[in-house]
């Protein structure tokens, strides 16, 4: 059985590369070329285990996979929070089942996902970035942004204060560039053009009157019930865009509040990613925007399939 580790992945996966795979995931979702059941949780003392099972219909993905990830909520700031493997069948070149790094594939695809909807939907001149949390995901979505826009400015707010300082460090050394840590999440957004929460927060940390008057927010930290960044009346004049709106209603516990109390209304809740054209991008001068992502089987499922490929054509 071939087996792709963490290093492997990292190395073929550019975020050149991760914004067009994201698009093709995307689309394979939302033109419904996909079987794709809802994610099942098993949950445990101190993290959850999902198993996500994928078929491609058609198309250069093709086939059966399935992810299976056991995720840790209070792991370590050393130690990766997801660890497992996504398993691919059928793929040319490869005798029997491959099985790619889960944590690895997680972290990139995330990433490469709200920056694509940064692409999207964010204004082109967004110079100003407030990113909440302190793990992996800060870490990747803030070199995500930094390759879609023009990021001159960036502030961050994290729980625990050493954590910050370590984040900051490693941007000054890493990326050269400076970080202002907040107290608060409502001072870290003051006046960014955009947002990304990143945090195992189990209750809510921005409410919609602290955002400003444009921006475009990445909501990806709470992926799973029981955890919530975002208040329900976040997505009140607002424009929600989602990874899958199926998904999204079973998973975001922020978003199944908001319908509860009638802000969102029925099952189209949002406009999947895999639908939005560059005409959409003047929503971004029309108020705030908000990529709502939990995660799906096919972009596991698409990245595993190119980063076995990439190896085997490079071996």
């Amino acid at each position: 059985m071939l087996y792709v580790d963490k290093e492997t992945v990292a190395r073929y996966l550019t975020m050149e590369l991760s914004l067009k795979l994201s698009e093709i995931a995307f689309k394979l979702q939302s033109e419904r070329k996909v079987e794709q059941p809802l994610r099942n949780i098993v949950k445990g003392e101190d993290g959850l285990m999902g198993t996500m099972p994928i078929y491609i219909k058609e198309g250069p993905y093709k086939g059966f996979g399935l992810k299976s990830v056991v995720v840790r909520f209070q792991s370590n700031s050393d130690k990766p929070s997801h660890i497992g493997s996504v398993l691919v069948y059928d793929e040319p070149g490869v005798s029997g089942i491959a099985a790619v790094d889960a944590g690895a594939i997680t972290e990139i695809r995330t990433a490469a996902a709200s920056a694509y909807a940064t692409h999207l939907l964010a204004a082109k001149d967004a110079s100003q970035l407030a990113i909440l949390g302190t793990g992996l995901q800060a870490k990747a979505h803030l070199q995500a942004m930094l390759y879609v826009r023009p990021i001159k400015e960036v502030t961050l707010w994290g729980r625990n204060a050493e954590r910050c300082r370590e984040f900051a460090t490693w941007c000054d050394k890493t990326l050269n560039l400076p970080i202002s840590i907040k107290a608060s999440p409502a001072e870290a957004v003051l006046n960014s053009d955009i947002i990304c929460t990143t945090t195992a927060s189990r209750d809510p940390i921005l409410n919609r009157k602290e955002l400003p008057v444009k921006c475009h927010i990445n909501a990806i930290g709470a992926s799973a019930l029981g955890f919530q960044e975002l208040s329900e009346d976040m997505y009140s004049n607002t424009t929600l865009f989602t990874d899958s709106n199926e998904s999204v209603l079973a998973a975001s516990q922020s978003v199944i509040k908001a319908r509860e109390k009638g802000i969102l209304s029925g099952s189209d809740i949002g406009i999947e990613i895999g639908a939005v054209s560059q005409s959409h991008s003047n929503l971004c001068d029309q108020g705030v925007t908000i990529f709502q992502s939990v995660g799906l089987a096919v972009q596991d499922m698409v990245f595993s399939r190119e980063v076995i490929r990439q190896l085997i054509k490079m071996s």
